[in-house]
């Protein structure tokens, strides 16, 4: 009772004071339960040790800076790969996850990742910089947050490697590189050996993810294996000095909180604004295009993709539910009427999209959407014509329905330009100073001619053709020596879109040797406008070529196209054997040799040429090739035949 009575007095007098007692009971309860004694010749490094209110504060406020810089690092690392913000925006999240986690998946995700995709380190090699301060900066941070804050501190900081990042085998590692930082065998005097044999694990890791990544073979030159090398080396490197200068500083402090703050904002901003300023946003998500829906894509548009599987198993399924019905049903019936829906179905049109003449496939107008995206995000970058070039081939881009009908393998081309992508490559034109202008101006000269045009036709086609030699300098100059310098600067915009400007001159001379050869002014170009409209690639091309030439007797009797539709017919007999088809050239070549001036002449003796290598015939192809050479050496034919001769010979030596 007395007790009682002066807690009372005592709370009358001073009430705030005795209400605090109790909770700094507390204080003192935890600060015991929580300091760490250190072992006999081992001082403490725990920011723990100071049990003081505000240095409890500030520990616990300093841990979760650090914590959400390095998930803003986790963001910066997923968006180099994905294009995406954050992990919360990406559709395919689990999935990708899944793969990332997964030792069995095809190929296996690695590290190596970084160096292919989305931006290669061939094409952009200062890459290899950003993905070594980067890798640094996400091993060396829950290292040093195991030494300071304890090893339960650091595992949100791996879970953000693993979840956020998604790279959870070296969330994995990293895991465990922080146990060893506070296995006390390890906890020397010395920390900084601590630190140095904690990364030993990710010394490892690195040399398993690059061995056998396909990137090494006997031909890679010594730039080229220290690429390979370089961003591991750098990161382990980063994260020495890394660790060092935060043990230093937090040895100069005395341990106490703070000391890893700096150097965290220092990682996270040096990889940012070095990619930023060197690369750009652009490189980014131009090569995420280009890797979608460019001519190496495995995800749309993709060349040769059986689909005969898949064609049998909606047809058995469909099959199970016809004969509920029909008990007549047969396979073979189900299987033509789903191969005739899948190819109805590339034929759906957007609402949104005006286009006349041609109809866009979904895949067609989600690349034609992402093009015209990053074309107004990025007026002024570099890639512009290369995007351009995507967006016209994507809008060129058809399906060999045929082709499909008869083996079930779906096969696109798109070397026949349609009415919809005359304006993208009319845009691609206009910049000049771009690789690129010579596909867009061959293809706007077609286009020109088909709608009649043919004036300004051959104008383009001229103006094409007078920029040979500079195609020829650009296609012929060499690297030279190699330099750090030279090494680190950035590849030309085109160098993975597989775009050959010799080729590319050869067709334009094809295309300006019919045009002018073969005009009709007395029938305005009708038959030779009616010849560049027929598709080579549709199932009816034959028929039409001989049907066109069928018209000429009454409709066209000048024309100087007869010649060149005959050899067309020739050269694309479907269903003749090659001794027939040989026979009808040969016929060709006979009729055309006594007509004086035959500009299908040099194209009948390259399509006999091509006939004989075809039936294996070498020592006459090599004969009628040269005979093309020799007799019409300015002739784009033999250009065309120079070139077989050359692989004829080297296949004939190597033989």
């Amino acid at each position: 009772m007395f007790k009682l009575a002066k807690r009372a007095r005592q709370f009358v007098r001073h009430p705030f004071r005795v209400a605090a007692e109790p909770f700094r009971a507390a204080e003192q309860v935890a600060s015991k339960a929580t300091h760490v004694k250190p072992q006999p010749g081992e001082r403490s490094i725990l920011v723990w040790q100071w049990t003081g209110h505000k240095y409890r504060i500030r520990a616990i406020a300093f841990l979760l800076i650090n914590m959400a810089l390095f998930g803003g690092l986790g963001c910066f690392t997923f968006w180099l790969r994905t294009g995406n913000y954050s992990p919360l925006t990406q559709e395919n999240y689990w999935q990708c996850w899944k793969e990332a986690f997964s030792p069995t998946h095809v190929p296996p995700v690695t590290l190596i990742d970084f160096l292919t995709y989305p931006i290669p380190v061939d094409q952009a090699p200062l890459m290899l910089i950003i993905v070594g301060l980067v890798l640094a900066s996400l091993t060396a941070i829950p290292i040093l947050v195991s030494m300071l804050y304890r090893f339960p501190c650091a595992l949100p900081f791996t879970l953000i490697i693993c979840f956020i990042a998604v790279v959870p085998w070296l969330a994995i590692t990293v895991t465990f590189c922080c146990f060893l930082a506070r296995w006390r065998p390890l906890r020397f005097s010395f920390h900084y050996a601590t630190a140095l044999i904690s990364l030993l694990p990710l010394v490892a890791y690195y040399a398993l993810a690059t061995r056998g990544s396909g990137l090494s073979s006997p031909t890679t030159g010594p730039m080229e294996m220290a690429a390979l090398y370089l961003p591991w080396v750098l990161a382990l490197i980063g994260a020495c000095i890394v660790m060092a200068i935060v043990l230093i500083v937090a040895k100069v402090v005395n341990y106490r909180p703070g000391a890893i703050v700096p150097s965290m904002v220092v990682l996270f901003a040096v990889p940012v604004i070095l990619f930023e300023t060197q690369v750009g946003r652009d490189e980014l998500y131009y090569r995420l295009l280009e890797v979608r829906y460019g001519p190496r894509s495995t995800e749309y548009f993709v060349d040769y993709a059986d689909a005969s599987r898949t064609v049998e198993h909606i047809a058995e399924r469909r099959l199970k539910a016809l004969r509920k019905e029909n008990p007549g049903a047969d396979l073979a019936s189900v299987t033509e009427q789903v191969q005739l829906v899948m190819e109805l179905q590339w034929s759906q049109v957007r609402p949104d999209l005006a286009v006349a003449e041609e109809q866009l496939t979904e895949g067609q107008w989600e690349a034609v959407r992402q093009c015209d995206k990053f074309l107004a995000r990025y007026p002024h970058s570099r890639y512009c014509p290369n995007v351009l070039y995507l967006k016209g081939r994507v809008l060129d881009m058809r399906v060999d329905r045929a082709y499909f009908r008869q083996k079930s393998i779906l096969r696109h081309y798109w070397d026949f330009p349609c009415e919809a992508s005359l304006d993208t490559w009319k845009a691609l034109r206009e910049r000049q100073e771009s690789p690129l202008w010579g596909v867009a101006a061959y293809r706007v000269a077609l286009l020109e001619a088909r709608r009649g045009n043919v004036d300004a036709a051959v104008t383009t086609l001229t103006a094409l053709l007078e920029k040979n030699a500079r195609w020829q300098q650009r296609s012929e100059t060499s690297s030279g020596s190699a330099s750090w310098t030279s090494f680190f600067a950035k590849r030309p915009p085109v160098h993975a879109l597989d775009v050959d400007p010799l080729a590319v001159l050869l067709e334009a001379r094809k295309l300006h040797s019919l045009i002018v050869n073969n005009r009709d002014p007395a029938y305005r170009d009708l038959p030779l406008i009616t010849l560049l409209r027929l598709n080579p690639r549709h199932p009816m091309y034959q028929a039409n070529l001989k049907e066109l030439l069928a018209e000429i007797p009454n409709r066209y009797p000048l024309t100087r196209l007869r010649d060149n539709i005959e050899v067309l017919i020739a050269s694309e007999s479907a269903g003749a054997s090659k001794s027939r088809r040989i026979e009808l050239l040969k016929s060709c070549l006979v009729t055309f040799s006594r007509q004086p001036g035959s500009d299908a002449l040099p194209q009948a003796r390259f399509e006999l040429g091509m006939a004989y290598k075809e039936d294996s015939r070498f020592e006459e192809a090599r004969a009628a090739f040269e005979e093309l050479c020799r007799d019409t050496p300015d002739s784009p034919w033999a250009a065309e035949a120079r070139k077989q001769l050359a692989a004829m010979g080297v296949g004939r030596n190597s033989g």
